[in-house]
């Protein structure tokens, strides 16, 4: 028990529930030759929006690391990412949440210089079997994200339901000949962090 005791308090263990599906087994994909001076990953999130610049700390670390790919163990850092959430509040007006008080965060990794605070070049994530680009996405409640833009002849749609508080994959699905659909998918079977870094 004294040991059991022990290990709750020490830093990064999460004392709520355990939820497996949060533990992301990722490989690590870069495009063009890596930067000559190496790089570092670092993982922010994007509170209260999908898009725009990371607005949280760096606290979530991956638990194991190498060469071709990381384990990232979100459990671990729950309640530091609830500290930090606030209002949504969509850079794209058109998008809406319901219930309007559940609060979203995006994990948006960043490659940055080794030694150094710029980044080697943009970073997503993508299923490594399809190659669909994703976002992940914790939203704290049941919610459903929607709306839609038309411009140009094509239309951006959104429909995203959260049926209980965690994470959620989202891609973008061709729905219809001048029509896509950005929704929840399944969890992708093998997570690939691509890194396209910098000529």
């Amino acid at each position: 028990m004294a040991l059991l005791a022990l290990l709750l308090a020490l830093p990064g263990c999460s004392r709520g529930p355990r939820h497996p599906d949060w533990v992301i087994h990722s490989s690590i994909e870069v495009v063009n030759p890596p930067p000559a001076g190496g790089y570092r990953l670092v993982f922010p999130y994007i509170v209260g929006d999908f898009y725009g610049s990371p607005n949280t700390g760096n606290f979530v670390a991956p638990v194991s690391r190498t060469a071709s790919g990381f384990t990232l163990d979100l459990n671990r850092t729950q309640e530091q990412l609830e500290s930090e959430l606030g209002p949504t509040d969509f850079s794209l007006r058109f998008l809406r949440i319901v219930p309007r008080e559940a609060r979203l965060a995006r994990l948006t990794p960043v490659a940055l210089q080794r030694n150094g605070i710029e980044p080697v070049g943009p970073v997503e994530w993508l299923d490594a079997g399809t190659r669909r680009p994703l976002m992940l996405v914790y939203i704290d409640r049941p919610a459903r994200i929607s709306g839609a833009l038309t411009r140009g002849g094509g239309t951006v749609r959104y429909d995203i339901r959260a049926a209980k508080p965690g994470y959620v994959w989202i891609g973008a699905i061709q729905a219809g000949e001048h029509e896509v659909l950005y929704t929840a998918v399944p969890p992708p079977r093998h997570p690939l962090l691509a890194i396209s870094a910098k000529r």
